[in-house]
């Protein structure tokens, strides 16, 4: 039987993930600066330590630990009055998720240890997926909310009835 709510570790994981995911999106233009130069020989094609690798690698335990959590303890159900095609798109949703935000760390970790161009294009071609894909996350979540009136939100905020 599925949990009715997400255990506070799971609630604790998921927002400091967000947090290190927005922080990687915004401040990503310093790594981006070095790649290029590493690549265009302006300096040594070595990695150095960067705070985007290490955010990158710390979004990978996380995600890592939060996958286990997932398999071990469940998550709640959907609501049950959901349509199935909207049951459908979420788990699709969470999947990619999972998917790209375990692997970006990889293809990252790849790119800047290894000099890997290849891992470098994926990683930065992920990139173009998972902007798009946290925006619908984020208007799925509000339309659960205010839309459809459910208490998926809430039980993502610690606050489910």
């Amino acid at each position: 039987m599925a949990p009715t709510t997400y255990s506070r570790m799971q609630i604790i994981l998921h927002w400091t993930v967000v947090v290190l995911v927005l922080f990687q999106i915004v401040f990503h233009d310093g790594i981006v600066a070095l790649w290029d130069a590493r690549m265009d020989g302006t300096i040594p094609n070595v990695p150095t330590p960067d705070l985007h690798a290490a955010a990158g690698t710390l979004i990978f335990v996380l995600m890592a630990w939060r996958l286990a959590l997932r398999l071990r303890r469940g998550v709640p159900d959907l609501p049950k009055d959901q349509h199935p095609a909207l049951k459908l798109a979420a788990s699709a949703t969470h999947i990619l998720l999972y998917v790209l935000l375990l692997g970006m760390p990889l293809s990252g970790l790849a790119a800047w240890v290894f000099g890997l161009e290849l891992a470098a294009q994926m990683h930065s071609t992920a990139r173009l997926l998972l902007i798009p894909l946290i925006a619908l996350h984020f208007a799925a979540a509000l339309a659960e909310h205010f839309w459809f009136k459910t208490d998926v939100l809430k039980r993502m905020l610690g606050r489910a009835d």
